[in-house]
């Protein structure tokens, strides 16, 4: 659908549903018109689309189509493709593939960011998705806390053990992972991405969550909580390449 709507630039509702069947024929795809028609009031919901109504042509007689535009918004969303939050399924299931095996937690907060971001609830997005990358710190804090790299392992597993404040178990994982990149100790490719990936990401989605996790009355802008959704992905993916080197850890010659 979403690339119909950007290849055709339809003019009204009808034939756009018309189009969408017979791309489907000749496909050899099954065109599931109750699907399809769900998926289209969600994209009208988020403002993908717009219906303007009846025909304004004044010359017009009787039966007037609806018509349809694709807003300036909803050409951006759908050029981001599946990594746009636009169309939570496709959205969630790109960020589960990803990963080898999604966290429950952290994929059941970014269910509810995604849900209250599609219903315009954007601080409650914000501050959801606040809490699914908190999620992600902790885990990657346990798998620094077990690979025995001294003194962060340390000091990150007494952190653990009582009242976790998770910025400052975030500062001994950023710690701990620059002096890895340091000594070579890290793929190259995750050491270039330490700071651009780790920390900007982190910073900005755990900026939007303490800014409106609190009673301040603060509004949170849509471009704002879009922003987050569109970077979590790579935050996630990111995270889970470094759990998996730290989870099997040679710290001698990791130079890639």
């Amino acid at each position: 659908m979403e690339v119909s709507l950007l290849s055709t630039s339809p003019k009204y509702v009808f034939t756009f549903f018309a189009d969408l069947a017979e791309i489907c024929r000749q496909k050899s795809i099954v065109f599931d018109a109750g699907a399809a028609l769900e998926h289209w009031w969600n994209l009208a919901r988020v403002g993908v689309v717009a219906l303007p109504g009846d025909s304004m042509d004044p010359a017009a007689i009787g039966w007037k189509p609806c018509r349809l535009l694709v807003t300036e918004r909803g050409k951006k969303l759908l050029e981001r493709g599946e990594q746009s939050p636009h169309d939570p399924p496709k959205y969630l299931a790109t960020v589960s593939r990803r990963v080898e095996k999604p966290d429950e937690i952290v994929m059941t907060y970014l269910d509810e960011a995604v849900g209250a971001w599609s219903a315009g609830l954007y601080r409650a997005s914000a501050v959801t998705l606040g809490c699914a990358c908190e999620r992600l710190v902790l885990l990657l804090a346990e798998q620094i806390a077990n690979a025995d790299v001294q003194p962060w392992s340390e000091r990150i597993g007494k952190k653990l053990k009582g009242r976790v404040v998770v910025s400052e178990v975030f500062e001994i994982a950023r710690s701990c992972l620059t002096q890895l990149a340091g000594e070579n100790q890290l793929p190259g490719a995750l050491t270039d991405a330490l700071d651009r990936k780790l920390s900007a990401i982190f910073d900005h989605a755990r900026g939007l969550r303490n800014k409106y996790g609190h009673p301040t009355g603060d509004k949170v802008s849509a471009d704002d909580a879009e922003a987050g959704l569109l970077l979590f992905p790579g935050f996630y993916s990111f995270v889970n390449e470094l759990c998996k080197h730290l989870g099997a850890k040679d710290t001698k010659g990791v130079s890639e």
